[in-house]
C-alpha cells in the first residue's frame, strides 16, 4: 500500500540504482542522500517514517478487524399460537409459569433447556427472549406450545416464528474519541455525557436497507441492536469500524 502512495507522491528517481529498488523507503532515503541540503534530507526522512507508521497503522486495523467478531448476547422472538389462551390456568397448570397481571398482562414462562424466557400473551403471540441461538429460540418456543397444549388448549400450533431484534457485543480493543465522532457525525449520534456514558449511532445507510442502533463507549466497547440476523450484524459492525479507527485515542 505505501509503495502506491509513494509512487504517485514522487517524479522517477534521478540514478539507475534507485530507479531498480522496488522499497519506497529506500528510495526515500536515496533522495535524502543525494540532497546537499540538510533541511531536505530532515525532511524526507520525517516524511518518510510518517508514510510508514501510518502504513503500519492501516495494516494493524486490519489484522484486528479480521479477527475481532460480534458475539450474540440476546436474541429476541415472536410465535404465534393461533389460539386465544386464558392465562390463569396456565399459570396454574405450568410449574414453570408466572402471572401477575398488576405487573404484565402476560404469563412468564421459564425454561432451563435451551435457556430463555417466554412471554405469553392472551392473544396467543408468544414472545422469546434470553436464547443466544435461533435454533435454541425456536426450540424453546416449540417446548412453551407444547406446555401450553397440555394446559387444556389442544388447537395451540406453533406458527409464524420471526427474529425481531439480536443484540450482540464486540470490542475495539482501544480507547475511542467520543467527542470528535459525536462532533462529525451529529447527524447520526446523541451523545449526552451527563446523562449516560455512551454514545447513541443510528445507522442507516441510504445504499442499504439495513437499520440498527449501535451503543459504542469510551472503553471501546460497542453494542449492536436492531438487527434481525447475524450476518447483519457482522456487515454493520465491518461497516462502522474503519470510523472507529479515525477516532482511536
Amino acid at each position: 500500500m505505501s509503495d502506491d502512495i509513494l509512487s504517485s507522491l514522487f517524479d522517477p528517481p534521478l540514478t539507475p540504482s534507485s530507479a531498480s529498488r522496488s522499497n519506497s523507503t529506500s528510495f526515500l532515503y536515496d533522495m535524502a542522500l543525494m540532497s546537499d541540503n540538510s533541511v531536505e534530507n530532515d525532511k524526507i526522512i520525517e516524511f518518510s517514517n510518517t508514510i510508514i507508521e501510518k502504513s503500519s497503522e492501516i495494516v494493524e486495523s486490519t489484522i484486528r478487524n479480521e479477527t475481532i467478531t460480534p458475539e450474540i448476547q440476546n436474541i429476541i422472538a415472536s410465535v404465534h399460537l393461533q389460539c386465544e389462551l386464558d392465562l390463569r390456568m396456565i399459570a396454574i397448570s405450568a410449574r414453570n409459569a408466572e402471572y401477575n397481571p398488576k405487573k404484565v398482562n402476560a404469563v412468564v414462562m421459564r425454561l432451563r433447556d435451551p435457556k430463555c424466557t417466554g412471554l405469553l400473551f392472551r392473544s396467543g403471540r408468544l414472545m422469546i427472549t434470553g436464547a443466544r441461538l435461533e435454533n435454541d429460540a425456536r426450540l424453546g418456543g416449540k417446548k412453551m406450545a407444547k406446555i401450553c397444549q397440555k394446559s387444556g388448549f389442544p388447537k395451540v400450533k406453533f406458527t409464524n416464528f420471526k427474529m425481531e431484534n439480536i443484540i450482540a457485543t464486540a470490542d475495539c480493543k482501544f480507547p475511542i474519541r467520543l467527542e470528535g465522532l459525536a462532533y462529525d457525525h451529529r447527524d447520526f449520534c446523541n451523545y449526552e455525557p451527563e446523562l449516560f456514558p455512551g454514545l447513541v449511532y443510528r445507522y442507516h445507510p441510504d445504499n442499504s436497507p439495513t437499520k440498527a442502533v449501535l451503543l459504542l463507549f469510551v472503553s471501546g466497547k460497542v453494542i449492536v441492536t436492531g438487527c434481525k440476523n447475524y450476518q447483519e450484524i457482522c456487515n454493520v459492525f465491518d461497516n462502522i469500524y474503519p470510523v472507529l479507527c479515525q477516532y482511536r485515542k
